[in-house]
Parts: structure tokens; sequence; C-alpha cells
């Protein structure tokens, strides 16, 4: 659906983007238009031009300029895609950048919602409503200190307060999108022209069809979330399973108890990547974030003091690992919800020390060093969500892809974990994950942190490993779509137009006519 550039017409365009956005925000350097063009697992194509526009009208104003060049469009957040969300298909594309729109415009409390641009990470959002005590439902992926508001929105996604609350997409309530001809359009709680962006639907909820999109359909430049008060306490447990079979039966009765602010949990093989990752040194400063995240004084010395306790081997001997933290007004509320808990899950499991949901909450925006292994490994999921029902099933079906392979993965010594999390009372987030000896790519060196990647091994490039993650992966997905599994951060890599009932992948495509007839916004994504 690409129409072709025109003749003599990128070096033009991306003159004119410079003296429209000033020629320090269009980079047209190779290095950094190498860098715009990986994500987590792989390169794309280079584009022409990486623009930082610094609002909706400047991009709307880029936005029209591109058209007349008919150069691809491909909008990019904070870049910790893995499935090729904003990897250019074509050369000489246009990849946006919106980091520079990262303002936060209105905190209204007594209303209950906060207005932000879409550049903004949520690590950024998070600390400039810490000071007024409320916090956004959903509020945001472990790699929140990097991930954007709009990224999270075009991709979907999911963890703090998703055991609560779901996606992202279920708190946020306006939204302004870009489109490719530089349209701005107010949707939601934007779309009251009249009145404040305080209630979504008013008439149809368009702003839906706009919502994880993988940037297909337009560029979200500004987003209104509901604001719910932040918890006075919080506890957290951990249980030790014996097989998969039951922790997925007790997360999906947690889930349903709907107590949870969080629920996730690890296999043996990602339990014991998680657990080689850290240093003493690493702990010493955890610690001190334990302390303060549960107050100081003599609570927080003794949440310090059960980590201690515990040593750095806790989960040794633990098969599969269950992590909760529950949020409540009071004392008793939270109290009343671990103790529904510690009922449901009976004789299940377990109870161990929990460690580690109380150092993710005390630094939920860490530094993003998981995206490779501890030993210097590459690293890379696949996901989907099913319904309660179907976990067990589920599971198994990946399992028995990596036993098809068993053999090629020790060749090649490809190891293999899973991630589960539930999302609401919805269903549970099941996430294969894989790590194998192969060469960084620029993008890590960028983005990890120099002194995490000092202490890593290198490896040479290793294309026969390569070759066979990405077809387990490829595996992997297709078996998730034919068990009728739902996917965040659809990107250019999940089966989507495959699993899509006829009728609504008819409607998508007529809604990509509509907007984007030419196909010039993210080519490739959704599978369109």
């Amino acid at each position: 659906m690409h129409q072709a550039v025109k003749l003599g017409s990128v070096e033009a365009t991306v003159e004119e983007l410079s003296r429209l956005l000033g020629r320090e925000y269009v980079l047209t350097d190779r290095a950094e238009r190498e860098f715009f063009s990986q994500d987590v697992y792989r390169s794309g194509q280079l584009p022409a031009a990486v623009i930082r526009p610094a609002d909706s009208e400047e991009l709307a104003a880029a936005l029209r300029i591109v058209a007349a060049a008919g150069l691809a469009v491909v909008p990019r957040g904070g870049g910790m895609s893995y499935s090729d969300g904003y990897l250019p298909k074509f050369a000489d594309s246009i990849t946006v950048d919106l980091l520079r729109m990262d303002r936060v415009v209105e905190v209204n409390v007594e209303d209950g919602y906060v207005t932000v641009e879409c550049g903004s990470t949520w690590k950024a959002l998070n600390e400039t409503l810490l000071p007024q005590g409320v916090r956004t439902p959903y509020w945001g992926p472990l790699s929140g200190a990097r991930s954007s508001v709009g990224g999270a929105l075009s991709q979907n996604s999911i963890f703090l307060g998703s055991g609560q609350y779901g996606p992202v997409a279920d708190s946020v309530i306006g939204l302004d999108v870009v489109l490719i001809d530089g349209t701005i359009l107010h949707l939601g709680s934007h779309s009251n022209g009249k009145g404040q962006p305080f209630f979504r639907q008013f008439g149809p909820d368009l702003m839906s069809m706009l919502l994880s999109d993988t940037g297909a359909l337009g560029i979200k430049t500004r987003a209104t979330f509901r604001l719910v008060r932040r918890p006075a306490e919080t506890r957290h447990l951990s249980f030790a399973f014996e097989r998969h079979v039951e922790i997925l039966d007790a997360m999906a009765k947690i889930a349903r108890e709907e107590i949870v602010s969080e629920c996730f949990a690890f296999d043996p093989g990602l339990q014991a990547q998680r657990m080689k990752r850290s240093s003493l040194k690493d702990d010493v400063k955890k610690l001190g974030k334990v302390i303060q995240a549960a107050g100081g004084g003599l609570a927080g010395l003794k949440a310090g003091a059960q980590i201690v306790a515990a040593g750095r081997n806790f989960l040794e001997g633990v098969n599969y690992s269950l992590h909760m933290s529950f949020d409540g007004r009071d004392a008793a509320e939270v109290e009343a919800k671990v103790a529904i808990a510690r009922r449901v899950i009976g004789t299940l499991g377990r109870e161990v020390e929990n460690s580690v949901p109380k150092v993710m909450r005390a630094e939920p925006f860490a530094e993003v060093n998981s995206m490779l292994g501890p030993g210097g490994e590459r690293w890379i999921p696949v996901h989907g969500t099913v319904p309660f029902s179907r976990s067990q099933a589920v599971f198994e079906a990946c399992e028995a892809v990596f036993e098809r392979h068993r053999e090629e993965m020790e060749r090649l010594d490809i190891d293999h974990g899973y991630l589960l999390c539930t999302v609401a009372r919805s269903g549970t987030l099941i996430e294969p994950v894989m790590y194998w000896p192969d060469a960084r790519l620029g993008f890590h060196e960028r983005v990890l942190a120099a002194d995490y990647l000092a202490k890593l091994k290198r490896f040479p490039a290793n294309p026969a490993a390569a070759e066979c993650v990405a077809r387990i992966r490829q595996e992997l997905a297709r078996t998730l779509m034919e068990h009728g599994a739902v996917s965040f951060q659809l990107g250019k890599f999940y089966l989507y137009q495959e699993g899509l009932e006829p009728t609504a992948a008819k409607f998508l495509r007529q809604i990509k006519s509509l907007v984007d007839p030419d196909g010039r916004m993210n080519p490739g994504s959704l599978g369109l």
C-alpha cells in the first residue's frame, strides 16, 4: 500500500524539516540513525533522518512536509520494544523521536486526572505525582525509567498496578493523536470542547481504536489518565511451588479475589537467571531502598532485617516462585487482603521470604539491564495472555515447543525460562524467555548502564544460535496465536492478522485506509 518516494525528494525534505525544527532536532548522523534503526532484539532499515518535534503543532507541520515527499513515518517512544514496533520497514523513512514532548500539562487532584505529553517517561510522571499523594491506576512497566507514556499506549503495557487495574489502556481517558496528513485528533475526554478532560466516554469511544495500534494509525502526543490515591500501606507475600500446575492455579484464584496490585511468578529457569544477576554491592544499595520504602524507622529496619536474614540464597531449592504486592488505605485493609491470599493459596504452596516484591517496589523503575543476561547473553521474550482456564494447557504447549528443539538448544547453549503474571481478573500472561550467547547490538551499548556492561562477558556473533532462537520464537508466537492468546506490543512480529476474526480484520483495514490511505504511517505494523 505504501507508495513510491518521489525522486530527489529525500534530501530536500530533510533540509525543509531542519528549517522547521532546527538542525539540532533533525538527526542525520549515520551513528544516530543506526541507533534509531535498532530495538532490543534486532535492526531494521536505516531511516533518512530522525526528527524530534517540540509539540503537537510542530509534529503536524513536519508530517505535512513529509507527506509532500511520500516518505514513510515511524513513531518511536522510549525504545524498549523487542517486536519491531518502531523499526523502519523501508529505507529513507523518517523516524519521529517523541522524547522532547515530555511535559506534565496538568495535575488536577480535585477532579482526579492528570494530562501529560506522551514523550514523558513513567518514572518522571510518577515523580511529579508523588508529592500530591496520587498516581495513575496503572503506573508503568518495569522499564519505566526509559519507557514513554505514548509507547505504552501504542503497544499496550502491563505491570505496576496491573494485578488490580489491568493494562495501561484501561487507565487512560483522553488522547491527542496526530495523523499522517498533520490532522490533530482530540479523542476520549479531550473531545469535550467545552469542558475539562475528566470523563472518557463522550459519545462513541473513538479513542479505543487508536490505542494499542503500535503506531500504525497515528502518533500519540498528549494523554489524560485517571488518578487514584496512593496507598498508605503496602504488604508483600512470596510463595514456593513444586509444579506449574499449582502455581497457575494459585495465581488464578488470587486474581479472582481482586485483592492484589501485582502478581507475578518465575519458573526455575528464569528464577535462576534473576538470582545470578545481583552482586553483594547491589544488595547493599537495594537494602537501603527497601528500608526507605518501608517508611524508615522500626518498620524499615524490620523489612531490611528480614532480607538480610534470608541471605542471597533464599530461593534455593524452590522450583516456581510467586510474588505479590497488596495495597490499601490502612493496615487493616492490607492485612485483610494478605489473609485472604494465604487462605486461598492454602496448601498449594509454602510461604517464603518476600524479598523479590519488596525490592521491586522499593525501586520500581530500575535500570533496564535485564535485556542482557547475567553472563552477557542476549535475551528475547515472546508472550500471550490467556483465560485462567486455559493457562495450564497453553503453558504446556509452549513447553512442547522447547522440547521439540531441546537437543539443538543444548548444543547451541540456548536457555529458556518463563515470566507469569496476572492481568486484573482477566487472565494470565505467559511469557517464555530465551537467552543465548551472541554479540551485543549498538543499542545495548548505548542504553544499558556502563558499569553493568563492563562486568559482562562479550560474545562473538553467533548466527547459528540466533537463527535457532528466531525459529523457536516464531513457533512460540504461532502456538500462542493458535491457542487464542492475546498479545501486547504487537509491532510487526506477532501474527496479529492471522488471529483476527475476519470482520474485525476488514474493519481495521478500513480504518487504516481512512486515516492513512497511502500506508505511510509505520508500514508493516499490525500486519498492515
